[in-house]
């Protein structure tokens, strides 16, 4: 990663998340950027069941938040997320107990399957004396119609899930945070590809899903995503999905986070760990989803409308009336309007995320959005910094940097290095376009010229002596060196 680190606004988290956010990564020595993203998307995904936030003179708008880090290997990225998840997952499993009444339909289903069987085994022996029953044809038909709904299981977190699953839970309990702590399966497979369903449970859209087997319909879904994996499947994301991920406004509605590898640089907190501010989080979300729960099983599916206080309205204005200019020609996001189109949006609902869980209140005021923008505007210059990284003329600069590298390592071991040898100095996934690519890149730039001895050509670098001279010097020596004695 070639992005320049920049101080992660964590304070602006509020008093419950920022404190968690700082203790977890002077615990465990994980990049306070991944700690500060997993702690804000799960707060969101708890808040996201609870509150609407009213934006000044227009409809109210989810809390739902869509987050995307990307960091190498061994950056930590599951160990920052884990404390924040298991309010989340206790209360997965709490909704996953199996209560009398499912152990009903369960045994109603399995009594339907075992007939269902029966009918067809009796079919099939009449079919085989040749002597078929059209009663037995008319007993199945009115078995299958008579089949028991199969019970789904309210939940709320998602990981090796498709689409159409998704779409089903959603049906059910019309909350879900998709996380994964390896998200190049969910970036490259079926949720990836299904940008309407992310920009529909982003939006709060009613979702309707109709295949063979059956049919369902969720309204008003919140769905948050909290996806972190490594730069190559989100750069081969960006490379097949990016325009259209742009396009369908998805780019306009997701937080990006493109951490610099700290290896080298990470050091170990020697003093004594504390958890009082993680278990402070832990307590706040699971008081927030038990009482949820509750209130949905009671059968009140409304969510809280909380709106902006007089002071607050004024600095919405105010972010407008900044914000607009900024997709005008010579303007920051000139050519990406709907991303500067959604940024009040964002800040709205990372304002009432912090207003939620932080407990404050009365009234979103004009504080909490300031530190929500502050929040907004760091994940905006991480994703200008991704869209300059994900380039194919700055992967190219990148990549002559390397073979220049790889170059100045064989000059030394004294090997001459032919364009076909580049593949055996560059690494193993490079394609042959990407390595002409990287030499184009040196070539233009006069790094690196071609030079031609003995009718074979070499890449010879420019701060070398000429290719001629030098191997005909080493002829010449090695003549020397052959001749016989007198």
């Amino acid at each position: 990663m070639y992005l320049i680190l920049e101080q992660c606004p964590v304070d602006a988290a509020g008093p419950r998340i920022a404190p968690s956010a700082l203790e977890h990564s002077r615990n465990t020595s994980t990049p306070l950027e991944l700690a500060t993203m997993a702690s804000l998307t799960c707060a969101a995904a708890v808040a996201q069941d609870i509150a609407d936030v009213q934006r000044p003179d227009l409809p109210p708008s989810p809390t739902s938040v869509l987050c995307i880090g990307v960091a190498e290997s061994g950056e930590g990225k599951s160990t920052a997320a884990k404390p924040f998840l298991r309010a989340l997952e206790r209360a997965q499993e709490k909704l996953e107990q199996r209560t009398e009444e499912r152990h009903k339909l369960d045994a109603k289903l399995l009594v339907w399957k075992e007939t269902l069987a029966h009918l067809r085994a009796e079919l099939r022996r009449q079919l085989k004396e040749g002597n078929p029953d059209k009663t037995a044809e008319s007993d199945i038909a009115v078995h299958l119609r008579d089949r028991p709904q199969e019970p789904l299981h309210p939940k709320f977190l998602y990981d090796n899930v498709t689409a159409t699953a998704l779409r089903r839970g959603l049906a059910v309990w019309p909350s879900a945070l998709v996380v994964s702590m390896d998200g190049g399966h969910i970036l490259n497979g079926s949720i990836g590809r299904d940008n309407d369903l992310l920009n529909s449970g982003y939006d709060g859209d009613t979702m309707r899903s109709d295949t063979m087997d059956d049919s369902s319909t969720a309204y008003a879904p919140r769905v948050s995503a909290l996806i972190l994996t490594q730069p190559r499947p989100a750069l081969r994301y960006l490379a097949r999905r990016g325009e259209e991920a742009h396009g369908t406004g998805l780019f306009a509605r997701t937080d990006w986070l493109f951490l610099q590898s700290t290896k080298g640089t990470r050091s170990i907190n020697p003093g004594p760990k504390s958890s009082d501010a993680i278990e402070a989080y832990q307590t706040r979300a699971s008081d927030l989803l038990e009482e949820r729960i509750r209130s949905r099983k009671a059968g009140d599916s409304s969510r809280r409308v909380i709106g902006f206080s007089p002071s607050g309205k004024a600095f919405f204005h105010d972010l407008y009336a900044r914000v607009l200019p900024m997709s005008a020609p010579g303007g920051a996001f000139h050519g990406l309007g709907g991303y500067a189109a959604k940024i009040p949006e964002r800040v709205a609902r990372y304002a009432c995320v912090i207003h939620v869980f932080n407990d404050l209140p009365g009234l979103i005021g004009a504080e909490t959005l300031y530190h929500a923008e502050l929040i907004v505007q760091w994940y905006t210059r991480q994703f200008l910094n991704m869209l300059t990284l994900a380039s194919p003329q700055t992967q190219a600069m990148h990549d002559g940097q390397w073979l220049e590298q790889s170059l100045w390592d064989a000059a030394r071991r004294g090997e001459m290095i032919r364009p076909a040898d580049l593949a055996r100095v560059c690494p193993f996934d490079w394609g042959r376009p990407r390595r002409n690519r990287a030499l184009h890149v040196l070539c233009n730039s006069g790094r690196v010229r071609i030079e031609r001895w003995k009718h074979v050509q070499y890449v010879q670098l420019s701060s070398l002596p000429q290719l001629s001279i030098s191997l005909g010097n080493q002829e010449r020596r090695q003549k020397k060196l052959d001749m016989p004695t007198l």
